[in-house]
């Protein structure tokens, strides 16, 4: 049995969810079971192991869907300065640093590559950006290899992305994914996605989940379909780490969802359980489904953290 717990994004100012999901690793760690952490958006700023680490993951506990579709692996950036120098065919010809910026240019000052270093103590790169004759081309992503570049090209005075291509780590192509205003179409080998949501639906296939698997949702605005979709036999748990309703926005016929759990509160008979965090929000969850919905899905209560036990002082503390 594995308990995938689906994500969308991680920042360095992770919210609540993140944090709640990084107990429950912990947690899942010391009882032996085998827990995995997606993450589904789309994040090319920084690493995401830098992020995933920050937080407390461990790597063989995460899956960024980008990556999945390729052989490379979540590691922190090795990637060098004189890795990405080597790729240039040009002599360097002036340099400027400043804190974890590093800009070479070459030809004849007529193109530049701009190095964003993960530390300013150190020469690995997470990304590079390269400008030829005044307008940006590409940037490149990096971990131990190249594991993305996104190119570009000018309209409107603006830089256009029109692609991205992930590696593997020969440096072959796993996939693309090509941009034209709001679309998004992904091209691999042997098959096309039209959309994103294809996209994840896809990934969540590719899992092979089995009826001993259990999916929870941690975070679903946009990703509780492609999820539902592709789950299988596999159960389905929501994690409600918010206030689940609008208070001014309902009445005796109506209630306003909190949007982040609307998809799954209304197909709630696909949904296996639910947890919240205290008992009063799962008791007025429970109402709430019996009185709008005139259903009753389990709702469990589990606490997103513990203390081992209580720490009182030997002596009473200052009352000001």
């Amino acid at each position: 049995m594995t308990l995938y717990n689906i994500n969308m994004g991680i920042g360095w100012a992770s919210s609540g969810v993140e944090y709640a999901q990084s107990y429950r690793a912990k947690l899942l760690r010391m009882i032996g079971a085998k827990g995995i952490f997606i993450f589904t958006d789309l994040i090319l700023n920084e690493n995401v192991q830098h992020l995933t680490k920050n937080i407390g993951f461990e790597d063989d506990e995460v899956i960024w869907m980008y990556h999945y579709f390729t052989d490379i692996k979540l590691a922190p950036t090795t990637y060098t300065l004189k890795d990405v120098l080597e790729s240039i065919p040009f002599h360097i010809e002036k340099e400027e640093a400043s804190g974890k910026i590093r800009r070479y240019f070459y030809d004849n000052n007529q193109q530049f590559v701009t190095c964003y270093l993960s530390k300013e103590t150190a020469d690995f790169v997470d990304r590079a950006e390269f400008v030829s004759k005044g307008c940006l081309i590409r940037k490149d992503y990096y971990n131990y290899t190249r594991y993305c570049s996104e190119y570009f090209t000018p309209k409107n005075n603006k830089a256009h992305l029109y692609q991205r291509r992930f590696f593997n780590e020969d440096g072959s192509t796993a996939f693309d994914e090509i941009l034209d205003e709001e679309s998004h179409l992904y091209r691999f080998k042997d098959h096309m996605f039209l959309s994103t949501r294809e996209l994840l639906t896809y990934f969540i296939n590719s899992l092979q989940l089995t009826e001993k698997d259990i999916v929870i949702l941690d975070r679903s605005s946009e990703i509780g379909q492609a999820v539902m979709e592709g789950k299988g036999r596999a159960k389905t748990g929501c994690v409600v780490h918010a206030e689940h309703y609008s208070k001014n926005v309902k009445d005796n016929d109506y209630i306003l969802w909190n949007n982040y759990y609307e998809y799954e509160f209304t197909h709630a008979d696909q949904v296996d359980f639910f947890i919240c965090s205290t008992e009063a929000q799962s008791e007025t969850l429970r109402y709430h489904f019996k009185k709008y919905q005139g259903i009753s899905p389990r709702v469990v209560t589990i606490p997103v953290g513990s203390l081992e036990q209580l720490k009182r002082p030997a002596q009473g503390r200052n009352p000001f």
